[in-house]
């Protein structure tokens, strides 16, 4: 069964939460794809 989305955001750093929030307010159907950490890396391990 495949799953429709409007919006993809790859990759989220910083503003990728943001943006997905974002368009979900405004009804669009968003996925995040992420390889690990959600909202990037700390400066201080990145």
């Amino acid at each position: 069964m495949a799953t429709h989305f409007d919006a993809i955001v790859i990759g989220t750093g910083q503003s990728g939460p943001f943006l997905a929030e974002r368009l979900n307010s405004v009804g669009m159907k968003t996925a995040i794809i992420e390889r690990s950490r959600i909202g990037g890396t700390c400066v201080n391990t990145g």
